[in-house]
């Protein structure tokens, strides 16, 4: 049951990753467009605002409005087509129409427009990132690796991409492992490491924060006083959170001091815990408190952390599943016949259960090699 929620908060998180990158990468174009700006800048940027209204309107979507909103849909889809076909190389409007076919559930189609990008520039982060999604999608994780070691490469600033890849690092270890690319304990050192400087790019967001020392249960070798550091800054750093929140952080913290034998303290955080719903959770540590003995153990062994924690820095060109990339990349443009549409044969239409509905005639289609 756990496993099944962390894949469907993983899904979650790449749709909620994808999208929030999206509006970023929008308005970064925004940001750096001067007085003077060229006739397909001004072009793109209406796109965008276009866009950006269509979601606004389609979040209070009913059948009054549905026939609009397809007419709205298919104007976006013809007035990217004419853009990139009157600019082909322009990688900006490729991403952002392949982030908007997957908004709306055509990932089949945005793939072409990350691969057409990545094809014109090879080093631009967030298309690495859309081809590794693709691939955990599709059920290639072991493919999907070495673009979300690159993702993070290309743009070590971003800390969502951290976070991302220590969230694929966690769910796919047992493929990693399996496949010889790690071993079982650089893949939990490599998952934390990817939490903690994602936190350390972000210290305010709370979702990265909360990973990052959740991390320290997944990681047995990790450093235990550090742990219960970083559990107490949450609290200190995020005390307006609910009380149950706040309660959860009790448990995790007294987990944590069972593990470094200060089992009165643990048991004073424990019996604090009053919500219901954390009872299941409550029980079960004072019963591993029970069993626990009340004795001084070497504490080296409690707080010691691996000596030698893996980065994306390892997995890099001299690594061998890196080299995949290319190779990858051409598989992916064959499995997919890499096609370009052209825009007076494309149809879109809004249908009643708030999806997009896109087709595509046969002979319209042209290979992007062109």
């Amino acid at each position: 049951m756990v496993f099944l929620l962390n894949i469907l908060y993983f899904t979650y998180l790449l749709r909620i990753t994808c999208y929030v990158l999206t509006i970023v990468f929008a308005q970064s174009l925004k940001i750096q467009v001067h007085a003077e700006i060229t006739l397909s800048e001004k072009s793109l940027i209406t796109i965008i605002e276009r866009q950006d209204n269509f979601f606004s309107q389609s979040k209070n979507r009913d059948s009054s409005n549905l026939s609009e909103l397809s007419r709205q849909a298919q104007e976006i889809v013809t007035a990217y087509e004419v853009h990139i076909s009157q600019n082909p190389k322009d990688t900006n409007a490729l991403i952002l129409f392949g982030k908007f076919l997957r908004k709306v559930g055509q990932e089949e189609y945005a793939i072409e427009y990350f691969l057409k990008a990545d094809h014109i520039n090879p080093k631009i982060a967030v298309v690495k990132q859309q081809l590794a999604n693709y691939l955990v999608e599709n059920g290639k994780p072991i493919d999907a690796f070495p673009y979300f070691i690159q993702t993070v490469d290309l743009a070590p600033q971003i800390a969502a991409f951290h976070y991302q890849l220590g969230n694929f690092l966690f769910l796919f270890e047992q493929d990693l492992v399996k496949e010889g690319i790690l071993s079982k304990k650089s893949s939990q050192s490599f998952m934390h490491r990817s939490f903690r400087e994602s936190n350390k790019l972000e210290p305010k967001n709370f979702d990265f924060a909360l990973r990052y020392a959740q991390s320290f249960f997944d990681y047995p070798k990790s450093n235990k006083e550090n742990a219960l550091s970083v559990w107490k800054k949450i609290e200190e750093d995020f005390p307006d959170r609910s009380d149950l929140e706040l309660q959860y952080f009790k448990l995790c913290k007294a987990r944590i001091l069972l593990e470094l034998n200060r089992n009165k303290d643990a048991n004073a955080l424990i019996e604090s815990v009053s919500s219901k719903s954390l009872q299941e959770a409550k029980n079960s540590l004072l019963q591993r408190l029970k069993n626990t003995p009340n004795k001084t153990q070497k504490l080296e062994e409690k707080l010691k952390q691996s000596s030698y924690i893996p980065s994306h820095k390892d997995f890099l060109p001299s690594d061998p599943h890196l080299k995949k990339l290319q190779k990858l990349t051409s598989r992916l443009i064959e499995e997919k016949m890499l096609m370009q549409f052209q825009a007076d044969a494309v149809k879109a239409n809004y249908n009643h259960v708030g999806e997009i509905e896109i087709e595509f005639s046969e002979n319209s289609l042209k290979s992007l090699d062109d």
